[in-house]
């Protein structure tokens, strides 16, 4: 029994594909039908719930209506019984006969007779200690069997009126079980005495509607006041039973609803609840609870049933899931087994994966990886090579020339050594490239530029080109030319190459197209060469195609701007023209852009310099920013790259400098003729024809002019300050003289009395007589 165990155990080792199938056929049966199971099951219930919970609120909000509406009804006439006139002279008179007492009685039983659903009926006298009871009649305050209403109308407050208490009595006379009722205590004299009208209202009679409603005879009910007392239970409930059902009725978002709850002692319910107020005086809160378990029984059994049916069905799939996994693996293992056969795995038990297929996966990736790492390494060992050759040939040589012409033979280096011409791709705004891609990026970029690069070149040399990264920002491009020619003959190629980079790769370039190179040893002064080409973007602009005919071999001297165009630039500056001054800089940056590059480029250096010195011989006493600095505009030609993009920056500076200095200057005239305004004010203070007109006039401007700057300097009318002026002087005359005040005014220019006392008054408050009474020293 042992051997055969170990026997198969054995071969279930040796077939460990096959399990896995089986295991993971099993789990995934197994899964999707536990899946299938919970969702039924949980949807099921769960819409169960609710359409029972809906159900149950409606049934609840119904009766509770009506249970409401009923007590209601004996609320309103508990009311117009306790406002009968005799009952309530009775309740306050401090004597009565014998027959009064009687007729009172005969009423409180036909109250008590027209509405069933009370249970007895009081009237209290405070004032003869007396109540005569629909029960019992006439009883003294120390006989009666109810002292808890007694003790209720002693305690309850000034501000109390009718109220309504749950409570459970003792009837007497009777051997019965304790009643539950609702009594209403309507009191005749509040703060003054007990003198009150009593109902009680049988709770299991008003509570008949709401019972009825029930859906199961273990469903219970619970209805609890505003004060979490019990006005009525179908079950015993003590106050911890109570203080949970009120906390888990609780819902601030609506007055009705449903919910499960699973109380500290018992099974989980559904609770349903609503409220109503019983006519305003009290609100009543309603539950109902049925245990979930009743609710759910039947679809239990469907559960179980329907969980049968799965194991079944989970059965017939194993076999099914056998037989498949055989006829799955049955090649599997042969192809296997050949595998092993063709590497002798059968003599390396102890090396051999347990798996088959592991076994076999891996002896195809290691075979596969043996490959690819053998081609990939020859592959990138020789672009990298190359590469390094070539870089090393640009850039200087590191080696002799036979030794180039070796490595040329060895790494297959298909161009040829003579008869060579280079052209350079130089990336525009260079700053912002570095700025916007890491180093890695960059790298790959600038591959992808030389892979297209060759690929529309390739086709016009048979012969073969090489595109090489040179790093930073460019990459030289070999192409075999016939002797004595040049890239130049190929401009109009280069400039297709060079909308392809920016269209694929959305980066601009500017081309230069090299002389021509006659042997290996010329290559790294022709790419110097063609390097300082690109430098011709300056003038000429981002995305140029540069060609020798285009660079002027034998410059004349630096360009010097005209001594007449400083002094035309210092006037502009001086009268503060910017158009005149714009249009200075414009056509001199036009003549700078005539030159080769270095020319160029000194020359606006000098331009730029000879704009600060005119501005400084201009306003001797302006203080001019970093931007004026020689650090900076080196620092801008390096960032912008082209006499264009520098330029722009030029005009931008001197805008900005002008608008400061004109802004200065525009202050400072407005604040000078504010103040020329107010000592005419003050010479003319006299004149009764002081106006803004006048004051414009002799000032030779326009009255809107005046009044809008005076204004917007002063925050006040130039009016507002002839007036001021005069009030002021006004008053030091009243209180140092006693002449009357009209000739006063009519001396410092105002024409009319009632005018002056009009603006005497808005600006002192009182009138110029109580002004000089008030503050004259005697």
């Amino acid at each position: 029994m042992a051997l055969l165990k170990q026997s198969r155990w054995k071969t279930m080792k040796q077939r460990t594909t096959f399990m896995k199938l089986i295991i993971y056929f099993v789990s995934a049966n197994v899964f999707v039908l536990a899946i299938s199971f919970v969702a039924l099951y949980g949807l099921y219930a769960k819409t169960l719930l609710g359409e029972i919970g809906d159900h149950s609120e409606s049934q609840l909000i119904n009766g509770a209506k009506n249970t409401t509406q009923l007590m209601e009804w004996s609320m309103n006439y508990a009311y117009s019984s306790s406002s009968d006139g005799q009952m309530e002279s009775y309740a306050l008179s401090e004597e009565h006969s014998d027959f009064e007492t009687y007729t009172v009685w005969t009423r409180l039983m036909n109250v008590k007779n027209g509405n069933p659903s009370i249970d007895s009926v009081y009237l209290i006298n405070d004032y003869t200690r007396s109540v005569i009871d629909s029960r019992l009649g006439l009883t003294t305050f120390d006989d009666f069997y109810d002292q808890e209403v007694l003790d209720r109308l002693r305690s309850r407050k000034i501000t109390d009126g009718v109220f309504l208490i749950p409570r459970t009595i003792h009837l007497p006379l009777s051997s019965a079980k304790d009643k539950r009722v609702i009594t209403a205590i309507v009191p005749y004299e509040t703060g003054k005495s007990i003198s009150a009208f009593v109902l009680n209202v049988d709770a299991d009679s008003i509570m008949t509607l709401l019972e009825n409603n029930g859906s199961s005879p273990e469903t219970d009910l619970f209805v609890l006041n505003d004060k979490n007392e019990l006005v009525f239970s179908t079950v015993r409930l003590n106050d911890e039973q109570i203080r949970e059902i009120s906390g888990a009725g609780k819902d601030g978002t609506s007055t009705s609803g449903w919910r499960l709850y699973k109380p500290s002692n018992g099974p989980e319910q559904m609770m349903v609840y609503t409220h109503t107020s019983i006519s305003g005086i009290q609100t009543w809160r309603f539950f109902e609870t049925t245990p979930k378990s009743l609710i759910l029984g039947k679809v239990d059994f469907l559960r179980n049933l329907t969980l049968l049916l799965f194991v079944c069905l989970f059965f017939v799939s194993l076999g099914v899931i056998v037989l498949l996994s055989r006829r799955v693996y049955s090649p599997i293992q042969e192809l296997v087994q050949n595998v092993m056969r063709q590497h002798h795995a059968e003599k390396q038990d102890e090396q051999r994966e347990s798996d088959e297929l592991a076994y076999l996966s891996n002896v195809f990736v290691s075979q596969y990886e043996k490959i690819n790492e053998l081609t990939e390494f020859g592959r990138e060992h020789k672009f990298i090579a190359r590469e390094r050759i070539l870089r090393e040939l640009l850039g200087g040589l590191t080696q002799s020339i036979a030794e180039a012409r070796e490595s040329y033979r060895k790494l297959e280096i298909n161009i040829p050594e003579e008869n060579l011409s280079i052209a350079i791709f130089r990336i525009d705004r260079f700053p912002a490239f570095v700025q916007n891609y890491s180093e890695k990026d960059r790298r790959l970029l600038r591959f992808a530029m030389s892979n297209i690069i060759e690929e529309s070149l390739v086709p016009l040399f048979p012969k073969g080109i090489l595109a090489v990264d040179m790093g930073t920002d460019h990459v030289a491009v070999l192409l075999p030319v016939e002797k004595g020619e040049s890239a130049a003959r190929y401009a109009d190629n280069l400039k297709e190459s060079q909308q392809l980079v920016r269209q694929y790769l959305s980066i601009g370039t500017t081309v230069a197209c090299g002389g021509s190179i006659e042997s290996l040893a010329e290559l790294h002064e022709g790419y110097l060469t063609a390097y300082e080409m690109t430098q011709e973007r300056f003038r000429l602009g981002h995305g140029a195609l540069v060609k020798e005919d285009q660079i002027n071999r034998n410059p004349d001297q630096l360009y010097n701007l005209p001594i007449e165009l400083e002094r035309q630039i210092i006037q502009a500056i001086q009268k503060e023209d910017a158009e005149a001054l714009m249009k200075l800089i414009v056509s001199s940056l036009a003549l700078l852009g005539e030159r080769p590059y270095f020319e160029s480029k000194m020359s606006f250096i000098t331009f730029f310099m000879l704009v600060r010195r005119s501005f400084q011989v201009a306003i001797p006493q302006v203080i001019l920013s970093s931007s004026w600095g020689l650090t900076s505009v080196e620092n801008q030609i390096i960032k912008l790259e082209t006499l264009e993009t520098v330029g722009d920056w030029m005009k931008t500076t001197t805008l900005q400098t002008l608008e400061a200095i004109s802004a200065a200057h525009s202050g400072s005239k407005k604040a000078s003729l504010v103040k020329e305004v107010d000592n005419m004010i003050d010479a003319q203070l006299t004149d009764p024809n002081l106006t803004t007109k006048m004051l414009a006039d002799e000032l030779g401007l326009s009255i809107n002019y005046l009044r809008n700057l005076y204004k917007l300097e002063t925050n006040r009318s130039i009016t507002e300050t002839i007036s001021e002026k005069r009030l002021h002087i006004i008053c030091a005359e009243l209180l140092s003289s006693d002449d009357p005040i009209e000739p006063i005014i009519q001396k410092y220019g105002f024409t009319s009395l009632n005018t002056f006392y009009v603006a005497f008054k808005k600006r002192y408050g009182v009138t110029p007589a109580m002004y000089r009474k008030m503050n004259k020293v005697v």
